[in-house]
């Protein structure tokens, strides 16, 4: 059963277990906050809609935890 992902809110910490997610995440949205993007359902009905086995993401990363 697909694992749905719409709602979630990633972090740098959950990228250890990227693995888990079946299917994988393979695109997604960066951002501080993130929270309010709908990028994540948009994407998905897509994805779904074209019968592709991926996932697209909502990743709460700040600048301070990215390198330059």
């Amino acid at each position: 059963m697909k694992k749905k992902v719409a709602n979630q809110i990633y972090t740098l910490a959950d990228l250890q277990t990227w693995k888990a997610i079946n299917p994988p995440i393979r695109f997604g949205v960066l951002g501080d906050p993130v929270a309010h993007s709908l990028s994540p359902q948009m994407q998905n009905a897509a994805l779904e809609a074209c019968k592709i086995d991926m996932q697209y993401g909502r990743f709460q990363i700040s600048p301070d935890e990215l390198g330059e």
